[in-house]
C-alpha cells in the first residue's frame, strides 16, 4: 500500500512561474498533432547529456531519452519526471519544448524520461491513434520504463510524475487511473480526462493532480467535447477543463470546496482535505492555445519540490 500526505500545490504554483508567461502562450498549431514551436531552435549543447535508451514491451522494440543528472543519483535519491510528446511529435523534439532539462542540468535536481510514441503517438485507452490501432500498450511501456530507471538508479518513490501534451496529456490522465501507485503526481497540459476513461477511472491509490488548460485551445477545447485527431480522425470526447479537475478531485475523494485566486492571466482552482493528503489543481490559462505553457518547467519542479509523501509499502 501507497499513503502519501502531499503538501498543497497551489501556494507554490502561485508564485508566478506560470503567470510570468503563460498569458502569451497562446501560439496553437490548430491542430491536435503537437505544436512545434519553443524546441527547434536549441543548441546541441541544451540536449547534452541526454542518452538514448532501449527496452522491450508488448513484443515491440521501444525506446526512450533519458538525462540522469552527473553523479546525483548515486549520492541521494532524486525525482522522476516522465514527459510524453504530443501526437505527431517526437521524444527529441520535446527534450526542448520545456525549460525542464534546463532547469534538471543546472540545479542537478530531476531525472528525466522522455519516452518516444509508436508512429509518433500514443494509445491512451479510448482513441483512435496508430497506436490504438495497433494496439499499443503504453501503459505497459510506462510500467516498463519506470521499472528500468527505478532498477538503475535511486530514485525517490515521494516524486514520481508523468505530464504530457495533447495526446500526451491524454495519456497523463490514464496513468493516473491505472499507475497510481507507481506515480505521485499527474500534470495534464491541454488534453482533458476523457469521458470514457472517466467512466472506468478507478487509482488504486490517491494521486495529485496538476492540469494546465488553456482557454483559448482551438485543438483540444478547454470547454470540452470532441476534437479532431491526428490524420483528421475524430479523437475522444473530452472533459471540460473544470469538469475534468472535478472528477479528479472526486477519484481522490476531496471534501473541500475549491478555492480560486488569479495571477498574470492564470486561474488556479485548488481542491484540497482529499484522501491521504493529495490536492487536485487547474491551471486556466486565459487566452492561452495549444502549446507547453511558458514558464511551465519551473511551476512542475517547484510543485515536485513540494510534495510530502510517506510510502508504508511498495507492493
Amino acid at each position: 500500500m501507497v499513503r502519501r500526505s502531499a503538501a498543497a500545490l497551489a501556494a507554490l504554483v502561485l508564485t508566478g512561474a506560470i503567470a510570468a508567461g503563460c498569458g502569451s502562450a497562446s501560439g496553437s498549431s490548430g491542430t491536435s498533432t503537437g505544436p512545434r514551436g519553443s524546441g527547434r531552435g536549441r543548441s546541441a549543447r541544451a540536449t547534452q547529456g541526454v542518452q538514448s535508451v532501449t527496452l522491450r514491451s508488448g513484443g515491440r522494440r521501444r525506446t526512450y531519452l533519458l538525462y540522469v543528472p552527473p553523479g546525483d543519483s548515486r549520492t541521494h535519491p532524486l525525482p522522476l519526471v516522465l514527459l510524453f510528446h504530443g501526437a505527431g511529435d517526437t521524444a527529441s523534439h520535446a527534450v526542448g519544448e520545456t525549460d525542464l532539462l534546463g532547469i534538471a542540468q543546472r540545479r542537478h535536481n530531476m531525472i528525466l524520461a522522455f519516452p518516444q510514441g509508436y508512429d509518433n503517438t500514443w494509445n491512451e485507452g479510448v482513441g483512435s491513434t496508430p497506436a490504438a490501432r495497433a494496439g499499443v500498450n503504453d501503459v505497459a511501456f510506462t510500467a516498463a520504463i519506470l521499472r528500468q530507471i527505478e532498477a538503475r538508479y535511486w530514485i525517490d518513490p515521494h516524486r514520481v510524475v508523468a505530464t504530457g501534451l495533447s495526446n500526451g496529456a491524454l495519456l497523463t490522465e490514464w496513468l493516473g487511473c491505472t499507475l497510481s501507485r507507481q506515480l505521485t503526481l499527474i500534470a495534464p497540459v491541454e488534453g482533458q480526462l476523457p469521458v470514457a476513461s472517466s467512466a472506468r477511472c478507478h487509482p488504486p491509490e490517491p494521486v495529485a493532480v496538476f492540469e494546465v488548460h488553456g482557454t483559448a485551445d482551438k485543438s483540444i477545447p478547454y470547454s470540452g467535447g470532441g476534437f479532431i485527431g491526428i490524420g483528421g480522425v475524430p479523437g475522444p470526447t473530452v472533459l471540460s477543463a473544470p469538469d475534468s479537475a472535478r472528477r479528479w478531485a472526486t477519484l481522490d475523494h476531496c471534501s473541500a470546496p475549491p478555492r480560486s485566486a488569479g495571477s498574470g492571466g492564470v486561474v488556479f482552482t485548488t481542491y484540497a482535505r482529499c484522501t491521504d493528503g493529495v490536492t487536485v489543481t487547474l491551471a486556466t490559462v486565459e487566452h492561452g492555445g495549444h502549446a507547453w505553457p511558458t514558464g511551465f518547467g519551473p511551476t512542475l519542479a517547484n510543485t515536485i519540490a513540494a510534495l510530502r509523501t510517506t510510502r508504508t509499502a511498495i507492493p
